[in-house]
């Protein structure tokens, strides 16, 4: 590698060898190895492999919520915002998801990570339904509901893991109602 290596790089690296290899591979030799550069590089970056796996979550709530929430916000219409976010999450595989949640399986500092990661999704989705006109405890229901039916496709390893857009907007109206 001839240019060096930013922190982000590092943590952009570390989400795809989670989600390629598990949490086993979030060790600073095996990262350094793959990417063809010195430990020195992590250390430079990273006070220790604690450290670069808090670095690390926080990097994955910023890409895979708080990004993606910032986008959907760029929607006027309430109704279109849940179809949005339901079709950007039923569709295609998304093997950090299932990463991410096997690794919390194992470590507690992680489940405590995912949970707050979890309870952010779970407003933002009752907020949609709230904004779209569903009394506020009909939201949480239906937003816990989606949220758990999309954290189990993302557990699965074989079988139908994507729906028709079609389908996921007839999905999101019948939430709506």
């Amino acid at each position: 590698m001839t240019s060096r290596l930013t922190k982000t790089n590092w943590m952009d690296h570390g989400l795809a060898m989670l989600a390629a290899s598990g949490p086993q591979s979030l060790k600073a030799e095996p990262l350094a190895k793959s990417l063809d550069v010195s430990r020195g590089s992590f250390y430079w970056h990273f006070r220790n492999i604690a450290a670069f796996h808090g670095d690390l979550l926080d990097h994955w709530r910023r890409l895979r919520t708080e990004e993606i929430i910032a986008d959907i916000d760029q929607t006027t219409d309430p109704a279109n915002r849940l179809r949005q976010l339901m079709r950007r999450a039923i569709t295609g595989e998304d093997p950090l998801e299932r990463a991410i949640r096997s690794w919390a399986a194992q470590d507690s500092s992680v489940a405590d990570a995912v949970a707050l990661v979890d309870n952010v999704r779970l407003d933002y989705l009752a907020e949609l339904l709230a904004n779209a006109g569903m009394p506020a405890h009909q939201a949480q229901a239906r937003a816990a509901f989606i949220y758990w039916a999309n954290l189990g496709r993302n557990m699965m390893t074989k079988g139908p893991r994507s729906l028709a857009a079609k389908d996921i907007d007839d999905i999101a109206a019948l939430m709506q109602t």
